[in-house]
């Protein structure tokens, strides 16, 4: 039986920013308690680059998302707008 907070393999939270237009990045982040300011400070980024890398337009190289998966401690697949 799945889990009454998923939906399908992902947090129902994150799945529904997701859906919403949100960046996998800001809906993950969000779900993990993690502010902007403290992702920017684990990556030794400034918080405009944050921003940057959570705009609905914007699309990360692979590199970037494994940095960033390995800092909120998921796969970084997770973080991909094409999955």
């Amino acid at each position: 039986m799945r889990d009454q907070e998923t939906d399908g393999d992902l947090p129902r939270e994150v799945a529904w920013l997701c859906r919403e237009g949100e960046s996998p990045i800001r809906a993950w982040r969000e779900h993990l308690g993690v502010t902007p300011e403290e992702l920017a400070r684990r990556l030794d980024i400034s918080p405009a680059a944050v921003a940057q890398f959570e705009a609905r337009s914007a699309r990360p190289r692979a590199a970037t998302l494994k940095k960033i998966g390995a800092v909120l401690g998921i796969s970084w697949e997770l973080l991909r707008r094409d999955r």
